[in-house]
Protein backbone atom coordinates (compact mmCIF):
# COMPACT_ATOMS: atom_id res chain seq x y z
CA UNK A 1 0.00 0.00 0.00
CA UNK A 2 2.82 2.41 0.89
CA UNK A 3 4.58 1.61 -2.37
CA UNK A 4 1.37 2.42 -4.27
CA UNK A 5 1.09 5.87 -2.65
CA UNK A 6 4.76 6.56 -3.33
CA UNK A 7 4.43 5.57 -6.99
CA UNK A 8 1.22 7.58 -7.31
CA UNK A 9 2.91 10.72 -5.98
CA UNK A 10 6.02 10.19 -8.13
CA UNK A 11 3.82 9.88 -11.21
CA UNK A 12 1.98 13.07 -10.24
CA UNK A 13 5.30 14.92 -9.92
CA UNK A 14 6.40 13.54 -13.29
CA UNK A 15 3.14 14.76 -14.88
CA UNK A 16 3.70 18.28 -13.55
CA UNK A 17 7.28 18.28 -14.86
CA UNK A 18 6.17 17.12 -18.32
CA UNK A 19 3.76 20.08 -18.34
CA UNK A 20 6.68 22.42 -17.47
CA UNK A 21 5.33 23.03 -13.98
CA UNK A 22 8.21 22.85 -11.50
CA UNK A 23 7.34 20.24 -8.85
CA UNK A 24 9.00 18.55 -5.91
CA UNK A 25 7.97 15.58 -3.82
CA UNK A 26 8.57 15.01 -0.12
CA UNK A 27 7.82 12.39 2.50
CA UNK A 28 7.53 12.99 6.22
CA UNK A 29 7.13 10.42 9.00
CA UNK A 30 6.34 11.13 12.64
CA UNK A 31 4.10 10.06 15.50
CA UNK A 32 2.59 13.56 15.20
CA UNK A 33 0.65 14.21 11.99
CA UNK A 34 1.50 17.93 11.89
CA UNK A 35 5.23 17.21 12.26
CA UNK A 36 5.00 14.58 9.50
CA UNK A 37 3.30 17.20 7.30
CA UNK A 38 6.04 19.76 8.04
CA UNK A 39 8.75 17.21 7.21
CA UNK A 40 7.03 16.36 3.92
CA UNK A 41 6.72 20.08 3.15
CA UNK A 42 10.42 20.74 3.79
CA UNK A 43 11.53 17.70 1.79
CA UNK A 44 9.27 18.69 -1.13
CA UNK A 45 10.62 22.26 -0.99
CA UNK A 46 14.22 20.98 -1.29
CA UNK A 47 13.26 18.66 -4.15
CA UNK A 48 11.40 21.49 -5.90
CA UNK A 49 14.43 23.78 -5.60
CA UNK A 50 16.60 21.08 -7.22
CA UNK A 51 14.15 20.71 -10.13
CA UNK A 52 14.05 24.46 -10.73
CA UNK A 53 17.84 24.62 -10.60
CA UNK A 54 18.08 21.85 -13.23
CA UNK A 55 15.58 23.58 -15.52
CA UNK A 56 17.28 26.96 -15.08
CA UNK A 57 20.69 25.47 -15.93
CA UNK A 58 19.27 23.98 -19.13
CA UNK A 59 17.85 27.35 -20.14
CA UNK A 60 21.06 29.22 -19.26
CA UNK A 61 23.07 26.77 -21.38
CA UNK A 62 20.90 27.64 -24.38
CA UNK A 63 21.04 31.35 -23.64
CA UNK A 64 24.85 31.21 -23.66
CA UNK A 65 24.86 29.27 -26.93
CA UNK A 66 22.14 31.21 -28.74
CA UNK A 67 22.06 34.66 -27.17
CA UNK A 68 24.88 35.76 -24.88
CA UNK A 69 26.59 35.20 -21.54
CA UNK A 70 25.27 38.55 -20.32
CA UNK A 71 21.63 37.54 -20.91
CA UNK A 72 22.27 34.18 -19.27
CA UNK A 73 23.64 35.92 -16.16
CA UNK A 74 20.67 38.30 -16.02
CA UNK A 75 18.25 35.41 -16.45
CA UNK A 76 19.97 33.44 -13.69
CA UNK A 77 19.71 36.32 -11.21
CA UNK A 78 16.10 37.05 -12.23
CA UNK A 79 15.10 33.41 -11.83
CA UNK A 80 16.84 33.06 -8.45
CA UNK A 81 15.02 36.12 -7.13
CA UNK A 82 11.62 35.00 -8.44
CA UNK A 83 12.07 31.42 -7.25
CA UNK A 84 13.24 32.30 -3.75
CA UNK A 85 10.28 34.65 -3.28
CA UNK A 86 7.80 32.01 -4.47
CA UNK A 87 9.37 29.08 -2.61
CA UNK A 88 8.79 30.95 0.64
CA UNK A 89 5.06 31.02 -0.09
CA UNK A 90 4.75 27.59 -1.74
CA UNK A 91 2.67 24.92 -0.04
CA UNK A 92 1.97 21.27 -0.69
CA UNK A 93 -0.66 21.07 -3.39
CA UNK A 94 -1.20 17.30 -3.34
CA UNK A 95 -1.08 15.30 -0.12
CA UNK A 96 -1.65 11.66 0.84
CA UNK A 97 -1.52 10.47 4.45
CA UNK A 98 -1.28 6.94 5.76
CA UNK A 99 -0.70 5.34 9.14
CA UNK A 100 2.20 2.90 9.41
CA UNK A 101 2.06 -0.44 11.23
CA UNK A 102 3.86 1.10 14.21
CA UNK A 103 1.28 3.90 14.51
CA UNK A 104 3.21 6.71 12.82
CA UNK A 105 1.84 9.10 10.25
CA UNK A 106 3.47 8.98 6.82
CA UNK A 107 2.75 12.02 4.67
CA UNK A 108 3.49 12.13 0.94
CA UNK A 109 3.34 15.56 -0.64
CA UNK A 110 3.90 17.19 -4.01
CA UNK A 111 4.66 20.90 -4.10
CA UNK A 112 4.32 22.85 -7.32
CA UNK A 113 5.47 26.30 -8.26
CA UNK A 114 3.31 28.25 -10.66
CA UNK A 115 6.16 30.18 -12.17
CA UNK A 116 7.07 30.74 -15.77
CA UNK A 117 10.45 32.32 -15.22
CA UNK A 118 11.15 32.82 -18.89
CA UNK A 119 7.89 34.73 -19.42
CA UNK A 120 8.68 36.92 -16.42
CA UNK A 121 12.15 37.62 -17.77
CA UNK A 122 10.85 38.40 -21.27
CA UNK A 123 8.25 40.74 -19.76
CA UNK A 124 11.01 42.48 -17.79
CA UNK A 125 13.09 42.93 -20.99
CA UNK A 126 10.06 44.28 -22.85
CA UNK A 127 9.35 46.75 -20.07
CA UNK A 128 12.94 47.92 -20.40
CA UNK A 129 12.29 48.34 -24.16
CA UNK A 130 14.75 45.60 -25.12
CA UNK A 131 12.44 43.95 -27.65
CA UNK A 132 15.26 42.44 -29.76
CA UNK A 133 16.82 40.77 -26.70
CA UNK A 134 13.38 39.55 -25.61
CA UNK A 135 12.87 37.85 -28.99
CA UNK A 136 16.30 36.18 -28.77
CA UNK A 137 15.50 34.95 -25.26
CA UNK A 138 12.08 33.69 -26.35
CA UNK A 139 13.69 31.69 -29.19
CA UNK A 140 16.39 30.27 -26.90
CA UNK A 141 13.79 29.33 -24.30
CA UNK A 142 11.65 27.52 -26.87
CA UNK A 143 14.70 25.51 -27.93
CA UNK A 144 15.57 24.71 -24.30
CA UNK A 145 12.03 23.61 -23.51
CA UNK A 146 12.08 21.35 -26.57
CA UNK A 147 15.27 19.77 -25.23
CA UNK A 148 13.70 19.39 -21.79
CA UNK A 149 10.76 17.57 -23.42
CA UNK A 150 13.22 15.03 -24.77
CA UNK A 151 14.61 14.30 -21.28
CA UNK A 152 12.77 11.52 -19.43
CA UNK A 153 12.08 12.54 -15.83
Amino acid sequence: KAANKLIEMQMLKKKYLKDHVPAGMGIGVSTDEQIAMEKADQNARVDLAKEIDAQTKALIKNFKEDVSDEIAEHFQSTSKTAVSQRLNGATLSDVKVETTADGKFKVYGVMTLDSDLVSEYIKMLEQQEKKEEAEKVRAAAEKAYAELDEIEF
